[in-house]
């Protein structure tokens, strides 16, 4: 086969689907075998939930980074550096302080009035400049360390329950019900109603703000609904599986690198699909290798996410230069 042959056959859309196809299905049936085989009762009760709950809170994060990365144009945009996920992350431990369910309605209701809570303050005091999208990261910043201060004052205060706070802290799937993902995929099939219809105005205010305005755009309405909407995919990921760093950050860099040929709307959805494909990765790598010790498959992602992190800045630096 010739170069230019291969290349095509590299380069072709339905290849790169099916590849991404294939790696789902096949972590996934690793991610439900793996480290040995159970009892069906192990495997409904804690194997399923897990699988699942992987399933919604990968494509949740992933889904909000990728939005936010586009409504802001910045790179370096993620939940979990501009606050989102610091402020679900104080509902999440407050919950467990005062007993309230984790697996009802009303936690996810709460973990989202707190998550855009955090997003209001972080939007607010980035508007007050008015250049929202150079100082929204900067204001996001300042939120996290309120934040974090906040959740070791907490911990201190609760320390019966430290060890499932510094789990969910790290992100860990270990904790999950039916109930709690049931009621966060009926929350996350709404939210991605309503993304839908915003999609045209994504793509239009991620090119140029002034263009978007001739076309009858209210840019300024349309960026603080999409922020909203990001820290409810936000809440959905942490209220299942604690704050999972950077994911949101990495995984829409590496969607667009790989399938820029593709449509908005195809990639936001492969995007949601990679972040799945990593966090079974990470989940697996924890399990398998350091069995029977379990890590918190958060802190690979966030290993990985900071070098990534690390790699973005310095190539935006080379960029000014």
């Amino acid at each position: 086969m010739s170069r230019e042959k291969l290349g095509a056959f590299l380069n072709n859309k339905n290849l790169k689907i099916l590849g991404v196809l294939i790696a789902f299905l096949s972590l996934s049936y690793l991610e439900l075998i793996l480290p040995y085989k159970c009892e069906k009762e192990i495997f409904y009760e804690l194997r399923l939930p897990r699988y699942l709950g992987i399933i919604i809170s990968g494509f949740s994060i992933s889904s909000a980074g990728f939005l936010l990365q586009y409504i802001t144009r910045n790179p370096l945009a993620d939940p979990f550096i501009i606050g989102t996920s610091g402020g679900v992350m104080i509902s999440v431990i407050l919950s467990k302080i005062f007993l309230i369910s984790s697996y009802s309605f009303f936690y996810l209701f709460m973990n989202s009035f707190f998550g855009v809570a955090a997003t209001f303050f972080a939007f607010k005091i980035a508007s007050i400049s008015q250049r929202v999208i150079s100082n929204i990261l900067l204001s996001g910043f300042a939120i996290n360390s309120i934040v974090f201060s906040i959740i070791v004052f907490l911990i201190i205060f609760s320390k019966e329950n430290s060890l499932y706070f510094l789990n969910i802290s790290f992100g860990s799937f270990s904790y999950l019900d039916y109930k709690i993902i049931f009621y966060s995929f009926l929350f996350l099939f709404v939210v991605l109603f309503f993304i839908r219809f915003l999609f045209k105005y994504i793509i239009s205010i991620s090119f140029d703000d002034e263009k978007s305005i001739t076309l009858g755009i209210d840019v300024n309405k349309i960026r603080f609904l999409v922020f909203i909407i990001s820290s409810f995919l936000t809440s959905i990921s942490v209220s299942l599986s604690g704050m999972i760093g950077f994911v949101g950050l990495m995984i829409p860099h590496i969607t667009r690198y790989f399938f820029s040929e593709f449509s908005f709307e195809i990639i936001f959805f492969l995007n949601g699909f990679l972040a799945i494909i990593f966090l079974l990765i990470a989940d697996v790598f924890s399990r398998y290798f350091f069995y029977p010790v379990e890590f918190p498959p958060g802190i690979f992602s966030s290993i990985f996410g900071s070098l990534f992190f690390i790699y973005l800045v310095i190539k935006s630096r080379k960029k000014s230069l």
